[in-house]
């Protein structure tokens, strides 16, 4: 059955709320009510009740209805509550009438569901989503592999950087670790660049063209070596590697010729 309510608004309601979109959980009660005027001056039973008005107001934006039998019932109190002190001294105040239905069996919310509810208002007791699992692509997991890594780094968040290369800056990155690699360890009190800013600041550009200029410049000295090479039938393992016809020549296969390495002996470097 529909019936008539009075709200009733707390004044400075403001100063006593705590969120601004949701019920809260609790409200906020400032020291200087103490010392208020309204606080000094009102019985013991009216204080009490002071308490109980911003209570429910924090429920319904400020409002109180003007209800003493609801404000009994949901407050457990022992007598039916007089609002008109609190009216009196301008602690509520009149708004409206409104047509409602009769007040419900409402309750305030209880401890255990309040201790249900995080800061943010979700119930941690409702089941969480899983994240999709991330499937790395083969050659990102060559890299994260070969990377130093750190407690702290994020794989994630280093394919996700990984991804926006295409197929040459992917491998142009992958031949940049060693050249990283052996900087560090020239600079032990440096910090190891994240993977992800790695990548995403292109840092291993400037190890990978270290790599290739030292290509460049061992590249031009191949034609000077086998030609004392070939003119002396001597090779340097320990300063060029395996020899023409072994495994792991590193020279360049166009500039060998046919028989290159037969009958070439270890060249000893003389003692100064």
């Amino acid at each position: 059955m529909a019936v008539k309510t009075t709200l009733l608004k707390v004044r400075n309601w403001e100063n006593f709320q705590h969120y601004r979109d949701r019920n809260p959980p609790w409200i906020k009660l400032h020291f200087a009510l103490l010392a208020s005027e309204d606080w000094v001056t009102l019985d013991d039973a009216s204080k009490l009740l002071a308490v109980v008005c911003m209570l429910v107001a924090s429920r319904n934006g400020g409002m109180v209805p003007n209800n003493p039998a609801y404000l009994k019932r949901l407050a457990y109190l022992d007598a039916l509550p007089n609002l008109q002190p609190l009216i009196s001294c301008g602690f509520l105040s009149k708004v409206l009438a409104v047509a409602s239905t009769a007040q419900a069996d409402a309750r305030p919310e209880t401890e255990t569901d309040t201790e249900k509810k995080d800061l943010s208002g979700k119930n941690p007791d409702q089941p969480v989503k899983s994240k999709k699992k991330v499937s790395y692509s083969e050659a990102f997991e060559e890299f994260w592999k070969a990377y130093p890594k750190t407690p702290n780094m994020s794989k994630a968040e280093a394919f996700a950087e990984w991804k926006k290369l295409d197929n040459d800056e992917c491998a142009l990155c992958l031949s940049a670790i060693p050249a990283y690699m052996a900087f560090l360890k020239t600079k032990p009190d440096l910090e190891t660049i994240h993977a992800c800013r790695f990548i995403s600041k292109r840092r291993f550009e400037g190890f990978a063209a270290g790599i290739a200029s030292a290509e460049a410049d061992e590249g031009a000295q191949w034609p000077k070596r086998l030609a004392y090479a070939r003119s002396n039938k001597t090779w340097s393992s320990s300063m060029w590697g395996p020899g023409p016809g072994h495994r792991g020549c590193r020279v360049p296969a166009d500039l060998l010729n046919e028989g290159d390495g037969n009958g070439w002996r270890e060249w000893e470097q003389q003692a100064a």
